[in-house]
């Protein structure tokens, strides 16, 4: 494994680790709260940085199953982050998040997790 792949796989698994202490906090105070603002904002750039990671580490095209997963994976959390920021911007930090916000966070942080399953079982099956 090249050392640039070795990093992807570093970044990611970070990655997801604050994108589920962001769900958690957010399912738990359902408001755009400094260490939830925090969370979102470092797992999208740690994913991104992942996701450029692996694409200059891989000899194969960007374009698989995995990839296309990962990349919408990756654009509904960057959405799902413009959101809350724009939320707290707009109406401030202790107003709580709507149902629908609530319900798009959930549903990305689900999609993302199946991308990021398509690709521990890729890597496990080669």
């Amino acid at each position: 494994m090249s050392l640039i792949i070795l990093a992807g796989v570093i970044l990611i698994h970070i990655a997801l680790i604050l994108y589920t202490v962001f769900i958690y906090k957010e399912h738990k105070y359902k408001r755009a709260t400094k260490g939830l603002l925090i969370f979102i904002t470092l797992a999208v750039a740690f994913d991104m940085s992942a996701t450029i990671s692996m694409m200059l580490g891989t000899t194969e095209t960007y374009f698989t199953l995995h990839g296309i997963f990962g990349y919408t994976a990756l654009l509904v959390m960057i959405i799902d982050a413009t959101l809350i920021w724009r939320h707290k911007n707009k109406v401030g930090s202790e107003v709580p998040f709507s149902i629908n916000l609530n319900r798009y966070s959930k549903f990305a942080y689900v999609l993302w997790v199946f991308a990021f399953a398509t690709g521990v079982y890729l890597a496990a099956s080669k």
